[in-house]
Formats: structure tokens, C-alpha cells, sequence
């Protein structure tokens, strides 16, 4: 039964992607997210994320939070990276739970 919980609150996670701002030779690559809160209360999120490059050899990872999303709100956010290149990566989550806000 816990699982089933989990797969449904993952659709929260509507959105999640690598965003490569890079230019002249400087790396500014960044993870951008988008969270909807599909329960009936308000809802803290937080997931474990992994980047793994085409030989499978993991070059980044964290965890993310977002607190506070009201029910039906949809929640935008960012965050840099010390990725070195976009190229065969592949993003991962990891884990991924809802919790009620008080």
C-alpha cells in the first residue's frame, strides 16, 4: 500500500530537468523543477535527485525541499549545479515524499 501512496505522490513532481545556461566556455548549468500539489492539504516535498552521465558514473546529486505548497498551488523552482556538461546525462529521482505542512 505504500507504494501505491508514493507513485501517486511522485505525479506531483510535474516537472523536473536539466537547464544548461552555459556561455563563452562557462559552465552554469541548473535543475529546474516544478511541483503541483495534487492532495487536499497543504503539503511539504522533499526528493534525492541523481545525475548520471552515459557511462552510468553519477556526477551530481541532492536532495531538494519545498514547503508549504497549498492544495491545487504550483510551486516553480531552480538550483545550480556542479555539473561540467549536459552531454549523455541523465537525471534520476531517487526518492520522492509528501508530507503535511502544519
Amino acid at each position: 500500500m505504500a507504494t501505491l501512496k508514493t507513485l501517486n505522490e511522485r505525479k506531483d513532481l510535474t516537472s523536473f530537468r536539466i537547464d544548461d545556461r552555459s556561455e563563452a566556455g562557462i559552465n552554469n548549468i541548473w535543475i529546474e523543477r516544478t511541483i503541483k500539489n495534487n492532495s487536499g492539504e497543504k503539503s511539504n516535498y522533499s526528493w534525492d535527485w541523481e545525475a548520471v552521465d552515459a557511462s552510468g558514473t553519477r556526477v551530481a546529486h541532492s536532495t531538494q525541499f519545498v514547503t508549504d505548497v497549498q492544495p491545487g498551488q504550483t510551486s516553480k523552482g531552480e538550483m545550480p549545479t556542479v555539473l561540467q556538461s549536459t552531454d549523455g546525462v541523465k537525471l534520476n529521482v531517487t526518492s520522492f515524499q509528501r508530507t503535511a505542512a502544519p
